[in-house]
């Protein structure tokens, strides 16, 4: 992994991961089911650098984002 990346952990509403990214600047979350999910960002060390709501929706899809 390079030293910059960031990694995305993607979870539903009951907290089960459901996507790991290890960059997140190559995520596709295309293939996930229309839901509300949350996605960790986190620094090589494991830290939560931030969160993010995701929604998605059959036609639109939206993020709320709750920097941490």
């Amino acid at each position: 992994m390079n030293t910059n990346q960031i990694r995305a952990e993607v979870y539903n509403l009951e907290g089960m991961k459901v996507h790991i990214c290890k960059d997140y600047s190559q995520m596709d979350l295309s293939k996930l089911l229309d839901d509300v999910y949350m996605i960790s960002y986190q620094d090589n060390s494991g830290n939560v650098l931030w969160t993010e709501r995701y929604i998605k929706a059959p036609k639109n899809e939206f993020a709320f984002n709750s920097h941490s």
